[in-house]
């Protein structure tokens, strides 16, 4: 394999494409970003349509409307009609942001790894993970959106063992008060 990166135009055009629905559950986005359109930057990028993978490096940052993830690697998984099937994003932190409908704050999320789920509307944040709207926030190592069923599962690791020193991890949420 060459390490100079190639850029078979279609599947880079498809993968950006199904990129833009990534991490945008509708009832969440800004109603009018799926009709921006999709801008992808990364120092690499490679599309490989026997593996139907298409792998972004080097400081990316994609953004649609008022969605954008930055993160040092994006792949896409993707079936043979360039369905997105899976999608990791891999960073120091992964970072996503999106305003809502509605919404003055922006939904914010960062993590060691994120994933999303096309066909489950999943998206898993993995390692450090945390979640916040204005005031309201959430951390665990493992947090998990349910976009489709509008449900958040957030888990902390259970190797952590609680000692005398130290305290067995937990996840943490901040509720501001109604004033």
């Amino acid at each position: 394999m060459s390490d100079s990166p190639r850029y078979p135009t279609s599947s880079l055009l498809a993968s950006a494409l199904v990129c833009g629905l990534l991490l945008a559950p509708s009832t969440h986005a800004l109603s009018t970003d799926r009709d921006q359109p999709i801008h992808v930057e990364a120092d690499w990028a490679e599309a490989d349509d026997a593996r139907r993978t298409t792998v972004y490096k080097g400081a990316v940052v994609i953004t649609q409307g008022s969605l954008r993830i930055n993160g040092d690697t994006v792949t896409l998984y993707y079936d043979n009609d360039h369905k997105l099937i899976k999608a990791e994003i891999k960073g120091r932190p992964a970072q996503f942001r999106q305003r809502p409908d509605k919404k003055a704050k922006e939904q914010r999320a960062k993590a060691n790894k994120m994933e999303y789920f096309a066909d489950r509307d999943l998206i898993v944040l993995l390692g450090d993970a945390h979640s916040w709207q204005g005031k309201r926030r959430i951390s665990a190592d493992r947090i998990e959106f349910d976009t489709k069923k509008s449900r958040i599962r957030a888990q902390n690791s259970s190797t952590g063992k609680k000692t005398d020193t130290s305290k067995k991890p937990r996840v943490r949420i901040v509720v501001p008060a109604k004033k």
